[in-house]
C-alpha cells in the first residue's frame, strides 16, 4: 500500500481545493443526504427496469393457449384419449363418491358405533371381534372369484351398479328391521350379521371393476390427490357428522331410544349409499385399452401363486399386508375397552368419533403428497409405523391412571382413536394406490384378486380377539398387535425404492 504525502489529495485527480466543503455547508451534511440520494437513484433505475418488462397479457393467446395445455396434459396423462375428455368430470365426480362413502364409514364405524351396537343387544366378544373380519373379509374374499369373470371385459360400470343397489337395500332393510325387532334383540342380532353380511360381500364384488375403473379414468399422476382428496372431504363430513352420531347413542332426542336410534342411522346410512352409488355410475367409463383374456378360477389361482414367488416387490407388498390385517385384532376392542375397564360413559363416543374422523382428515395432507410423490419403501414404512402406534398408545395411556382422575384417563384415551384415524388415512393410500403401482396392467386382475381373496382369508382370524380378551385380558391383546406390526415393519424393508405413481407395464 503506498502512503501518501503530506498534502496529497485522498481522491485520486482532485487537488485539496476541491476536496474542501462549499461555504455554509455544515460537516457530515453531505454525507447525510448521500444515502439518500443513492436511493432515490436506484429507485428509478428500479422503475425503467420494471417498466422495460413485458408481462403477458389477455390479447397474448399463444402465451395462455401454451398454459392451458400444459395443465390439461398434466390432468390427462396416461389416459385413453375417450377418458381424457372426461377427466376433469370423471375425476370430480370419482371424489364425490368418495366424500359420501367417507361420511358412511364414519356414520357406521364398525369399531366404535356396530360395536356398541351388538354390544347392546347381548352379543359376546367374539361377535364384537367378527365385525371388521366381515367388513374386510366381505370386501376381499370374493375378489378371486370377481376377477375370472371380468378378465378380458372391455367395461366395468355394470358390476359396480348392480351389486350397489344390493349394498342399499340391505341397509335399508336393516333400518326398517331394527324397528320391527326392537323387542326381540336376540332375533334382531342374527338379521343384523345376515344384513350386514350382504352388504360387505356386495361392496367386495365391486371391488376390482372399481379399481379398474380408476385405473382407466384417473391420471396415475393424480391418484393419490384422488385417493387423498375422497379421504379428506369424507373425513370433514364425518367429523362434523359426529356431534349428531353422540346426540343419537345419548338417547336424549325424543322418541329416540335404543334400538329407535340406530334405526334411523341405518336408514340415514341407506340414502348416503343410494347417492354414492349414482355418483360413481354417472362416470363416463372408456373401453380398456389393455386386455387379457378371460381365465379360470385354478389358472388364476396358480398364477397368482406363481406371482407371489417371483415378484419380489409383490411378495414383500403382501407379506407386509398380511401382518396389518392381523394387527386389525384390536380395532374393535378400544371403545369397548375405555367403556367397561377405564369407565368411559357411553357420551364418549362421540369425542372418539371425531377424534377419529378429524385425524383422518388431517392425515390427508401428509398421505395425499406422499400418494403422489413418494416410492414404496417410504409410504409402505410410515404405514406399518402409523398403525403400530395406536396399540403403543392404548398400552401406555392407562398406565397413568395412577396420577390422572379416572375422567381425564378416559378422555386422553381419545389419542387412541387420532392415532388410529392416522393409520385409516395411510392405509387407503396404501391398498388403492399402491397396489395399482404394483400390480402391471395385463394381470392387474390377477394381483389384485390374489391379494385381496389371501386376505379375505386371512380377516377372519381378527375374531380370537374376542378369545384373547376373555382369556388374557384386553393388555394381551393390544401386545399382540404391536408385536404383529412390528413384524410388518421388517416386510417392509424388502421394497423397491420406485415412485408409486410408476404404472408397471
Amino acid at each position: 500500500m503506498q502512503s501518501r504525502t503530506p498534502g496529497q489529495s485522498r481522491t485520486p485527480g482532485r487537488t485539496r481545493k476541491q476536496n474542501q466543503r462549499p461555504p455554509g455547508r455544515q460537516p457530515g451534511l453531505g454525507r447525510a443526504r448521500r444515502p439518500v440520494a443513492r436511493g432515490l437513484v436506484r429507485l428509478r433505475r428500479v422503475s425503467r427496469q420494471v417498466g422495460q418488462v413485458r408481462l403477458p397479457g389477455p390479447n397474448d393467446i399463444g402465451w395462455v393457449r401454451r398454459m392451458n395445455a400444459r395443465t390439461a396434459a398434466l390432468r390427462t396423462e396416461g389416459l385413453s384419449p375417450e377418458a381424457a375428455r372426461y377427466a376433469t368430470r370423471n375425476f370430480r365426480l370419482g371424489v364425490a363418491n368418495g366424500v359420501i362413502f367417507g361420511l358412511v364409514d364414519g356414520l357406521l364405524a364398525p369399531g366404535i358405533v356396530l360395536a356398541l351396537f351388538i354390544n347392546r343387544l347381548g352379543a359376546p366378544n367374539v361377535l364384537v371381534g367378527l365385525l371388521p373380519a366381515i367388513m374386510t373379509g366381505g370386501w376381499f374374499l370374493p375378489q378371486m372369484l370377481v376377477a375370472t369373470r371380468v378378465q378380458g371385459q372391455r367395461r366395468m360400470m355394470h358390476w359396480y351398479t348392480r351389486t350397489s343397489v344390493v349394498r342399499t337395500l340391505a341397509m335399508l332393510l336393516l333400518a326398517v328391521l331394527t324397528v320391527l325387532l326392537a323387542a326381540a334383540p336376540g332375533l334382531l342380532l342374527v338379521f343384523f350379521f345376515l344384513l350386514f353380511s350382504i352388504y360387505a360381500v356386495a361392496a367386495g364384488v365391486t371391488g376390482i371393476p372399481w379399481l379398474e375403473i380408476v385405473s382407466k379414468v384417473i391420471p396415475p399422476r393424480r391418484r393419490g390427490s384422488f385417493f387423498s382428496l375422497r379421504s379428506f372431504w369424507g373425513s370433514v363430513l364425518a367429523l362434523l357428522a359426529s356431534g349428531f352420531v353422540a346426540a343419537l347413542l345419548s338417547e336424549r332426542l325424543p322418541g329416540l331410544r335404543f334400538p329407535y336410534n340406530f334405526a334411523l342411522l341405518f336408514g340415514i346410512v341407506a340414502v348416503l349409499a343410494g347417492s354414492a352409488m349414482w355418483s360413481w355410475a354417472s362416470i363416463k367409463e372408456p373401453e380398456s385399452t389393455v386386455s387379457a383374456p378371460p381365465v379360470t378360477l385354478k389358472a388364476l389361482f396358480k398364477r397368482g401363486r406363481e406371482a407371489l414367488s417371483g415378484d419380489r416387490e409383490y411378495r414383500a407388498f403382501t407379506i407386509a399386508r398380511i401382518l396389518l390385517a392381523l394387527a386389525t385384532i384390536s380395532d374393535p376392542f378400544y371403545a369397548v375397552y375405555a367403556r367397561t375397564v377405564l369407565g368411559a360413559p357411553t357420551e364418549i363416543v362421540g369425542l372418539y368419533l371425531a377424534a377419529s374422523s378429524g385425524s383422518s382428515l388431517l392425515s390427508n395432507f401428509l398421505w395425499g403428497p406422499l400418494g403422489d410423490r413418494a416410492n414404496n419403501r417410504t409410504l409402505l414404512t410410515l404405514t406399518v409405523l402409523s398403525v403400530a402406534l395406536v396399540p403403543l398408545s392404548a398400552i401406555i395411556i392407562p398406565l397413568a391412571g395412577s396420577f390422572l382422575p379416572a375422567e381425564a384417563i378416559s378422555t386422553l384415551f381419545a389419542l387412541v382413536f387420532v392415532l388410529g384415524g392416522l393409520a385409516v388415512g395411510s392405509s387407503r393410500i396404501l391398498n388403492n394406490n399402491m397396489l395399482l403401482s404394483i400390480a402391471p396392467a395385463r394381470e392387474r386382475a390377477v394381483y389384485i384378486g390374489f391379494l385381496n381373496t389371501v386376505l379375505g382369508l386371512v380377516m377372519f382370524v381378527p375374531p380370537l380377539g374376542g378369545v384373547i380378551v376373555d382369556t388374557l385380558g384386553f393388555t394381551s391383546l393390544f401386545v399382540i398387535t404391536l408385536v404383529l406390526a412390528a413384524s410388518a415393519m421388517l416386510a417392509s424393508t424388502r421394497m423397491s425404492t420406485r415412485p408409486v405413481y410408476e404404472d408397471r407395464g
